[in-house]
């Protein structure tokens, strides 16, 4: 075996024959060589290395791959030498694309190799032997991917369907039940008005581009859904029939949703449908006003023009071979996305310090940290009728904050990217959300355990598999499919980050709508910038799983990113961000008030008396709190009477642009014991 690794070692040599300087990392490897050895073989996927090569080694590989009849020192072509050894083959890890082949070399994309081989041949000793090498820079351990829901979709039953509310802007009917998009605050058993996006008052400006394409990198979409058909992305290019997008696991353009996952969970073997990925494209852009089922985020009006969806499918069958997902994000960029929606990562064991450090030296020498960084420096760049050059990467913080506390994952924590933590119906954290100093925004990932009896209706709803050829793991379809069982709930951060994709994809069809381009740096702090504070509420604790477990909520301030993200903020801010400018204006008067000292909370709602959509904020103060107390929460001015006196009111309406108007009225307490109802 070992004379193999050996020969193997030799062949790379041969195949690469340069005079490169040898070049020393900091960390890992340790070889005299300077090769930088990153993560471990613990965990790592059996018969794979990632290799990347010095530019001219790599420029001799490349052509000695693509010369069928080539030899070199009288030995066959590299294929046949590496499957004389056992390997099965040498292969780049990023695909070509003639139109970017320029970019493609300035990013060091064709540095990078996959090389497979026996998996009976040990991983450690195949490092060892390649690592004194000049030729090669990094040698990475290749990982397998794992979605960050750990909870399985559960299908809407016909009884739980919610009932048709007036006033809906699109006609879908389980548009009332998607609390997540605009909370009454009587959606789910425990919740709280305003603990959404706040979307449809920014579908009063954008409901969606068919120009803004997101790339969903997760389980394969079904783009034959009847709900998400219309909003589907159709290559304008396909050169290996990706006409919807590519299955990068099994290499090849056939999308697969038909598997199931397996989990092993305290001891019992459970099975669960690839819905993960049909949901999460639910929430950016199922068709809106349709008169069917649930809406995206940006998904259109009148059945047609939402944005729309690339399939990156990076989960597939378990028991084939996987191939590296890196070029993903590279076929992304190639093929006109703007936006990565990212709702995986990889597992850890404890949640240590030792285990965050590794994973983040992992990752910050990476291939799929050069990948990500390709596509934010090039999506979009060119365009020309892009609104913005580069391209947003939204990862899902992850679901393990309730074991492990404050840890951060990758490369859900890399600066460059968007972490997205989850809240449920209530503004609180939702139980299992991960959070720490890298989360950057929070969004709705739902919880379970706030739903109303009987219900699912606390987690996301959105769109499920609706293939009849699919075998499921569930009650609900396993007895046929209806109308309503292909909409289901989930819960997780892998349903918050959709949110924000979501929601930024709306932003970009704001920004193509009013004619303007941006940056993608300028428009990410924009998005960061879209938000309401969260830690007001993180105070006490919270109780889950029938009140058997608790979070400590203080631990989660500071921690779950600038805010909640608003949908209609980020449309006012691009506004202003080039100068259309919206003030707040007054609308009525608000009368002088009569209370008396018994009285319980009055309440007044400020909409009423301001121009709502064009405040960002209201604030509001009494000029003598011992005989009235106000306060302003979700627009709602409260005034609480303590005794008899008159005091003066001032409520401030702040635009997004931070324009202030005012006005006052006076507030007369009087007491009860008053003859004629309070009145002298």
């Amino acid at each position: 075996m070992m004379k193999k690794i050996l020969l193997l070692a030799g062949i790379v040599s041969l195949a690469a024959c340069t005079n490169d300087p040898e070049e020393t990392f900091s960390q890992g490897g340790g070889s005299s060589a300077g090769v930088k050895v990153i993560y471990d073989a613990e965990g790592a996927v059996e018969g794979q290395l990632i290799v990347k090569f010095r530019p001219s080694a790599a420029d001799s590989l490349a052509a000695a791959l693509a010369s069928a009849s080539a030899t070199r020192a009288g030995f066959a072509t590299a294929d046949e030498l590496l499957a004389a050894v056992g390997v099965d083959g040498i292969r780049p890890l990023f695909g070509s694309d003639p139109r970017f082949e320029e970019r493609h070399r300035a990013f060091g994309l064709h540095q990078w190799y996959v090389v497979t081989f026996d998996e009976s041949l040990p991983l450690r000793e195949m490092v060892g032997e390649l690592s004194h090498d000049g030729r090669i820079e990094v040698l990475e351990y290749a990982r397998c991917p794992r979605l960050k829901n750990r909870f399985p979709a559960r299908p809407l039953r016909s009884a739980a369907a919610a009932a048709t509310r007036a006033s809906m802007p699109m006609n879908d009917p389980l548009l009332p039940a998607q609390w997540h998009y605009d909370n009454t605050g009587y959606q789910v058993l425990v919740t709280q008005a305003g603990a959404d996006v706040n979307l449809f008052d920014a579908w009063k400006k954008n409901q969606g581009s068919s120009d803004i394409v997101v790339a969903v990198i997760d389980q394969a979409v079904q783009y034959t859904h009847p709900d998400l058909q219309a909003n589907i992305w159709v290559n304008p290019n396909p050169t290996k029939g990706d006409q919807h997008g590519y299955n990068f696991v099994n290499n090849t353009a056939e999308l697969d949703w038909s598997y199931a996952d397996r989990e092993e969970y305290q001891g019992r073997i459970y099975y669960s449908n690839a819905d993960h990925g049909t949901h999460v494209a639910g929430t950016i852009a199922a068709v809106n006003d349709n008169d069917r089922g649930v809406c995206g985020i940006a998904g259109g009006r009148n059945g047609a023009g939402g944005v729309k969806i690339m399939s990156c499918q990076i989960f597939g069958d378990p028991d084939k071979r996987s191939y590296p997902t890196e070029d993903a994000f590279r076929y992304a960029a190639d093929n006109g996305a703007l936006i990565c929606q990212c709702s995986y990562g990889y597992s850890y064991s404890t949640g240590s310090e030792n285990e965050m450090e590794t994973m983040r030296q992992w990752f910050m020498n990476s291939s799929e940290k050069a990948a990500i960084d390709y596509f934010i420096a090039n999506a979009g760049k060119n365009d020309p009728d892009s609104p913005i050059e580069g391209g947003v990467v939204i990862f899902a913080a992850g679901n393990d904050g309730n074991l492990f506390g404050d840890v951060s994952e990758y490369p859900a924590s890399y600066e460059a990217v968007v972490s997205v933590a989850a809240m449920g119906s209530d503004f609180l954290p939702a139980y299992y959300t991960c959070y720490n100093d890298e989360v950057d925004i929070t969004a709705p990932g739902g919880d379970l355990y706030n739903s109303s009896l009987g219900t699912d209706n606390g987690g996301v709803l959105s769109t499920i598999l609706s293939d009849p050829s699919v075998t499921y793991y569930d009650d609900e379809r396993r007895q046929g499919l209806t109308d309503s069982n292909v909409y289901g709930y989930m819960q997780g951060t892998s349903m918050a980050c959709p949110h924000v994709s979501g929601v930024a994809a709306l932003g970009l069809s704001y920004l193509s709508q009013l004619g303007y381009r941006m940056t993608a740096d300028a428009y990410k702090k924009l998005l960061l910038e879209s938000v309401h504070p969260i830690d007001s509420y993180l105070t006490g604790t919270k109780y889950y799983d029938e009140g058997r477990q608790k979070i400590l909520l203080d631990e989660y301030k500071g921690k779950m990113g600038a805010g909640y993200l608003d949908a209609n903020l980020l449309l006012e801010n691009i506004k202003v961000a080039f100068g259309e400018k919206t003030p707040p204006r007054v609308t009525a008067r608000i009368a002088n008030r009569l209370l008396k000292t018994d009285t319980p909370t009055s309440s007044v709602a400020l909409a009423d008396y301001f121009t709502d959509d064009a405040v960002s904020q209201y604030d509001a103060v009494a000029n003598d709190e011992s005989v009235v107390r106000v306060n302003v929460s979700d627009g709602i001015l409260r005034m609480l009477p303590k005794k008899v006196g008159q005091a003066r009111v001032t409520v401030s309406a702040r635009g997004f642009e931070g324009t202030v108007v005012s006005q006052s009225f006076y507030v007369t307490v009087r007491s009860q014991s008053n003859s004629a109802d309070g009145w002298l």
